[in-house]
């Protein structure tokens, strides 16, 4: 047999050979277009993740201000392809994340114009010395294989925004400026990480607190203004602080305050930008700094402020409290530094101790001593972070002067206290009734007057408006007694009234009034003697409710054995203020002299709070006790008769309060 000529099988092999050349044909289609286009889907979707995991560092470092410890954030760097079983990668991508500027002195930023309203805190934050903060950006540049359009995620002064070649996009919102609040962190410290894996960025503050200082520009032709260097040009800050952009500058009822956002040229691609503020406006500073990486620094003691009253008034015979504190360029506090004091002058008193160190609040606390023997008469005492000799200046930021006045010691009273009249002893409590929620309240009070008393009326005013009734849980065929009626005084002769169900409060009591169901006589205090109130048990929206840490104003009137009639009205708070730091109540009276027409301006914007978040301004203008004549931080021409004790009622944000009566004249 033979096979010349037979080409059966050539068909077979130039098949294979055309299949092979397919399949190389679509492999290296795959390598060329579909491998890339699912690396570059792969890097996409990294660079969405590195975008929100910028904006969780972003969150951790605006957080600072009320954050005491350090906070960890996980960011990754590069990401990884699927394995392929055939089919090639390229190297595993990854990316570069650094800080820029955040070590640069020259890259500041910088505060000017603004004034403190506390006295002795307006010693640093005078209005004429522009204060500077080293801050920068942190930003991730990523290093993709495929996709060469990603952009450059950046975080600087609270936002976080895409840095592409065409522009930018924003991806959070400022949190730099909310109506009347300026919050500034900068960023300090030195961090350069390039990996494809991830990393952990940790977040530690090196100044911080939830306190605020209330500024305003320092003069009527200056503004409060906040300048730092930024990637994003002012049109884009503008963008941005849209909501607080004041279209109708002037305008305090629309809740904006910024009057204008101003650029110029800065060092490089920088652009040095401004937020320029309203004039006329209390503003509420609260700054932080935030560290990352390497080469962060401390911040050490700035200045020396007053944490309560700038003046003090003693007793022969008595003592006084004084309260400072420590604090950085932050306006945070400062531990562990050694405050001196002193008093000026021979036989003006004493101070215990004379030296003392911050603690973790960075407060220092001193005693005034003033003896049986000190003379009568108004006394400085000097308090400084230096030694104190000859060159003492109480108007540097690290010095401090308090006007203390002695007064003769009211011997009717037994002295040395330092107060007269009716004295809160300092001790409410909650109490329970009946089984339910601590929603009744005792305290006790000492007359100090320095006559019999017989107390006429209480006057009884919850701080929290929802807390509006006074009902105790029996009935009237009981006996009288403590926990048992609405109003119950125990004193020399004791006092009470019961309400048949209850009354509505605020209320005005009438201790005696006999159109109550039970009724008994007026209390009577000797002078030195002590009455203890009890009031029970109080309702929030028609159900009892736990009275701890609620503030409510007391009004006590009463008559004098001699004659006459007072009255005193306190604060209480059962088991003590929610926070360590409560609010200070102060206003002026002033009139337009014969043009008034017996019309009064009342003005309370000289109140303070330590935190400086103080949330209501409330008005008695009858005398009455109840705050519910007005409301706001100034009053202008009410007509109020001469010798009614105005008083005013301040709150903070945590629901502390405190109030202040003045005598209209």
């Amino acid at each position: 047999m033979t096979f010349t000529g037979d080409e059966r099988a050539q068909s077979v092999q130039v098949g294979a050979v055309l299949l092979f050349g397919v399949l190389i044909i679509a492999f290296s289609s795959y390598q060329a277009f579909a491998v890339p286009e699912q690396n570059r889907e792969v890097e996409f979707n990294h660079n969405q993740q590195v975008q929100t995991q910028l904006q969780d560092l972003r969150n951790a470092i605006i957080s600072v201000p009320g954050q005491s410890s350090r906070q960890a954030v996980s960011v990754q760097l590069g990401t990884r392809y699927p394995s392929r079983l055939v089919a090639t990668n390229p190297g595993p991508p990854s990316g570069l994340l650094y800080t820029d500027g955040t070590t640069n002195e020259s890259q500041n930023l910088t505060v000017r114009n603004a004034e403190a309203i506390t006295p002795e805190t307006a010693d640093y934050w005078d209005g004429a010395t522009p204060r500077h903060y080293n801050t920068g950006a942190i930003a991730y540049k990523p290093e993709y294989n495929v996709y060469g359009e990603a952009p450059e995620t950046v975080y600087e002064h609270s936002v976080v925004y895409n840095q592409f070649r065409e522009g930018n996009i924003t991806l959070s919102e400022q949190a730099m400026v909310d109506g009347r609040d300026i919050t500034l962190v900068a960023l300090n410290g030195s961090l350069s990480r390039s990996a494809s894996d991830s990393v952990t960025v940790d977040v530690e503050p090196k100044s911080q607190s939830s306190r605020t200082v209330r500024v305003t520009n320092t003069t009527g032709t200056s503004n409060v203004s906040v300048s730092f260097l930024s990637r994003l040009p002012a049109s884009e800050w503008n963008e941005t602080l849209d909501e607080e952009l004041d279209t109708n500058p002037g305008n305090m009822s629309n809740e904006r305050y910024v009057a204008n956002v101003t650029q110029s040229e800065g060092p490089g691609s920088l652009y040095n930008i401004t937020i320029v503020f309203e004039r006329g406006v209390n503003y509420r500073l609260k700054m932080a700094k935030a560290g990352v990486g390497t080469k962060v620094t401390a911040e050490n003691d700035a200045y020396l402020t007053t944490v309560d009253d700038n003046e003090i008034s003693v007793q022969q015979g008595g003592d006084g409290e004084i309260v400072l504190e420590v604090r950085d360029a932050y306006n945070n506090p400062v531990s562990g530094v050694t405050v001196n004091g002193s008093v000026e002058g021979s036989n003006t008193g004493s101070l215990t101790p004379d030296t003392e160190s911050s603690d973790s609040d960075g407060r220092v606390k001193f005693v005034y001593n003033a003896s049986q023997s000190t003379a009568t008469g108004t006394y400085t005492v000097q308090f400084s972070l230096d030694e104190i000799d000859g060159s003492f200046v109480g108007e540097t930021p690290e010095n401090v002067s308090i006007p203390v006045t002695v007064t003769e010691a009211n011997q009717g009273s037994g002295g040395g206290s330092g107060n007269s009249g009716l004295i809160y002893n300092e001790d409410a409590v909650a109490l329970d009734s009946d089984g339910g929620p601590d929603g009744g309240v005792q305290f006790s009070v000492t007359n100090e007057v320095g006559d019999t008393i017989t107390i006429t009326t209480v006057a009884i005013d919850a701080v929290d408006e929802n807390i509006d009734f006074l009902s105790d849980s029996y009935r009237n065929y009981r006996d009288p007694a403590p926990q048992e009626n609405e109003l119950y005084i125990e004193a020399d002769t004791d006092g009470y009234t019961d309400f048949n169900g209850g009354t509505d409060i605020p209320r005005v009591i009438d201790v005696d009034n006999q159109e109550r169901d039970l009724a008994g006589p007026n209390p009577v205090m000797s002078d030195g003697s002590i009455a203890t109130f009890h009031l029970f048990e109080f309702e929030r929206f028609g159900v009892q409710t736990g009275m701890t840490g609620e503030s409510l104003t007391i009004t006590v009137t009463y008559e004098l054995s001699s004659g006459g009639t007072d009255s005193k009205m306190f604060t209480v708070t059962p088991g003590g203020a929610n926070t360590s730091a409560q609010p200070n109540a102060d206003f002026t009276i002033t009139s337009n002299g014969g043009e008034s027409n017996g019309k009064w301006d009342f003005d309370a914007s000289q109140s303070s709070d330590p935190q400086g978040d103080i949330a209501a301004y409330e008005w008695d203008l009858d005398g009455d006790g109840i705050f519910d004549d007005a409301n706001g931080q100034t009053l202008e021409k009410r007509r109020v008769s001469s010798g009614t004790k105005v008083a005013l009622r301040v709150v903070d944000a945590e629901g502390n309060a405190d109030t202040v009566r003045k005598e209209v004249p």
